[in-house]
């Protein structure tokens, strides 16, 4: 069995996939035994090609079935075996030192199930920065207790055995629902001082990267896994930590019930208050912020979350065992 398996997943990332592919086979060349395997969904673009000119596994997911990045995981999981899974997205770069700190922590600690690193943000225009800024991350490795690490996590398999891995059928918020379940275990999460990736994205700031995001359904992870958890025993901690698309919901179920006040009552005053209410939390915020766009850009923001998260609690669930993983092997 191999020590490390790294699993990339990609849809339509030819810009970034040597970028990625090339980071990995440097950055993990210190593991005394390796497998790499990259889970295409089913892109349109020269990804594929440009995976299968390196040393390592491509497979390609059928598109007659759900495509998600949970998909993408759950399935080059599937197709591996090393003993501690590192889980790496299309538009990532590995940086140097992180992963081999981050196998050594998960050696020395039993009660340590995942473990992350600094996630640096960057412009996909942007050249790597090899090697990463220092980011107070020399010296000793410090560890700290985390809810979730993001899309770049190793892992142990022997825990994803034990809590189950990725929810195939999951658009979005696919691993803070797993780093749920881990915790719930009774394992930790973990991040260390180093940086792990860089990921190279859309400025966040912007309202068409907002736009884009719930075209992709990105928004709708929330939903399911409510609806999902509502049979399993792990609903309030996952609404504790994840149903941030309910705070709206709340507020424009009190709107609701304030106008029907009025209605009934003949008295206005009941929706003018909650109309005032709504308003004087927007002033405070834009005042607070110092920024109309960003007033705007929150709350269209937590607006589409509202929208994602009832999009995704109409959705049927379903069990993970039960997704095809109808792949193509292409290498």
């Amino acid at each position: 069995m191999p020590e490390l398996a790294v699993v990339l997943i990609t849809k339509n990332q030819a810009w970034n996939v040597p970028r990625l592919i090339e980071s990995v086979l440097r950055h993990t060349s210190s593991a005394a035994s390796r497998e790499i395997v990259l889970v295409d969904s089913a892109s349109s673009d020269a990804t594929v090609e440009l995976a299968c000119n390196y040393p390592i596994r491509v497979l390609q997911l059928s598109p007659d079935q759900r495509l998600t990045a949970a998909a993408g995981r759950y399935t080059g999981y599937k197709h591996t075996s090393g003993d501690i899974v590192l889980f790496l997205d299309g538009d990532n770069e590995l940086c140097p030192g992180w992963l081999d700190a981050a196998m050594e922590v998960l050696r020395c600690n039993d009660d340590i199930a995942a473990v992350a690193g600094q996630i640096v943000d960057l412009p996909r225009s942007a050249q790597h920065h090899d090697p990463p800024p220092d980011n107070g991350a020399s010296g000793d490795i410090q560890i700290t207790d985390v809810r979730h690490g993001g899309g770049a996590v190793a892992y142990k398999r022997s825990v994803l055995e034990q809590v189950g891995t990725f929810n195939p059928y999951i658009y979005s918020d696919e691993e803070p629902e797993l780093c749920i379940r881990i915790r719930h275990a009774g394992y930790r999460v973990v991040k260390i001082n180093r940086c792990s990736v860089y990921h190279y994205t859309d400025p966040s700031e912007k309202l068409s990267t907002l736009i884009g995001r719930w075209k992709r359904n990105l928004y709708v992870g929330s939903g399911q896994n409510i609806r999902f958890h509502a049979r399993t025993g792990l609903l309030w901690p996952y609404v504790k930590e994840r149903g941030h698309g309910l705070v709206p919901g709340v507020g424009l179920i009190a709107g609701l019930a304030a106008l029907m006040c009025s209605l009934l009552f003949r008295q206005p005053i009941w929706f003018i208050l909650w109309v005032a209410a709504v308003f004087a939390a927007i002033v405070a915020y834009a005042i607070r912020n110092r920024s109309i766009y960003r007033t705007v850009h929150s709350l269209l923001k937590r607006m589409l979350i509202l929208h994602g998260t009832i999009k995704g609690f109409l959705l049927e669930p379903m069990e993970p065992d039960s997704y095809p993983a109808k792949v193509v092997v292409i290498k």
